[in-house]
């Protein structure tokens, strides 16, 4: 009966009309799913809204780690709602972790729903019998194990902003380096992909622009290829 809930729950990520939203840093128009939501909390402080259920009016920003970095240095939060507000010490380290706790949460999500396989053995089976939608590669894992799953199928998109010892926590245990995620051909996968494109393609545009993270592939891109 459980399981029976997740899917449901991943069923409400079906792909709908797409929302646009204007950054006020840049100005431009991007899908609300590459964009993150802040709102003024009680005391005047800035809050980020990653869920996107806070009440009161949105700041929309592109997920990127500079971009949001601009925003405070040019005061575009205290003009876009004509008052001052405060910017707490951490700000832009709390958005990255709030960004880890949704992509994780996904992957939690996901597994309860029966959707999961971890570990090398049962990722090598499901591939040689083509049954895995997309895999979950932890950014920090050994480049040897993963390259084996690869060269079982080329095609499978990877997702890899996530590292080891923040995907364990959807598991309870102390690291988790090889992920999968399986094909549902009952239930469906436009829900499940629609709710991993936006959890984990903000994480991966926030990392990205962090000089010092090396980032394979284009979350955004590559799932792009199984909707």
């Amino acid at each position: 009966m459980k399981q029976k809930k997740e899917i449901y729950q991943l069923h409400q990520y079906q792909k709908s009309k797409r929302t646009l939203r204007k950054c006020i840093v840049t100005g431009q128009s991007r899908e609300s799913v590459k964009m993150i939501r802040f709102v003024l909390g009680p005391f005047g402080e800035v809050v980020p809204d990653v869920e996107e259920k806070l009440p009161g009016k949105g700041m929309w920003v592109t997920s990127c780690h500079e971009t949001i970095s601009k925003t405070v240095e040019k005061r575009s939060f205290e003009r876009s709602m004509h008052q001052k507000v405060l910017i707490s010490d951490g700000f832009l380290e709390n958005i990255e972790r709030k960004l880890v706790d949704r992509a994780v949460s996904a992957v939690g999500l996901a597994r309860r729903a029966g959707r999961v396989l971890a570990g090398h053995t049962k990722i090598d089976r499901a591939l040689r019998e083509r049954k895995v939608l997309f895999r979950i590669e932890a950014k920090d894992g050994a480049e040897g194990g993963r390259n084996k799953l690869t060269r079982l199928d080329p095609n499978i998109p990877i997702l890899d902003c996530v590292y080891g010892k923040e995907l364990a926590r959807a598991f309870e245990k102390r690291d988790a380096i090889h992920l999968a995620i399986a094909v549902d051909n009952k239930n469906g996968n436009d829900g499940l992909v629609a709710k991993f494109k936006k959890d984990f393609g903000r994480l991966e545009q926030f990392r990205k622009s962090n000089k010092n993270v090396k980032l394979e592939n284009s979350t955004y891109q590559c799932i792009e290829t199984i909707i």
